[in-house]
């Protein structure tokens, strides 16, 4: 009984530890796999769905505006 409970004690010590490294870790992580993404779909070609899917979002967001300014025109 006395080992299950300080086994218990240092696996929960050993859990907390992780999520604390893990925290500290993550925007780095984010920020990394962020850039790889970004590397990744400048190199596929332009047909590529998510680069199309982009480019799409781009578009819209221009006409958006540009709407946004006629309608605030007096």
């Amino acid at each position: 009984m006395r080992r299950l409970l300080i086994f218990a004690v240092l696996a929960a010590g050993m859990v907390l530890a992780m999520r604390k490294v893990a925290g500290i870790a993550d925007p780095a992580m984010r920020e990394r796999c962020s850039e790889m993404c970004e590397q990744m779909l400048s190199n596929m070609p332009e047909s590529f769905p998510p680069n199309r899917m982009m480019a799409d979002l781009e578009a819209l967001k221009d006409q958006t505006a540009r709407i946004l300014e006629v309608l605030e025109e007096p």
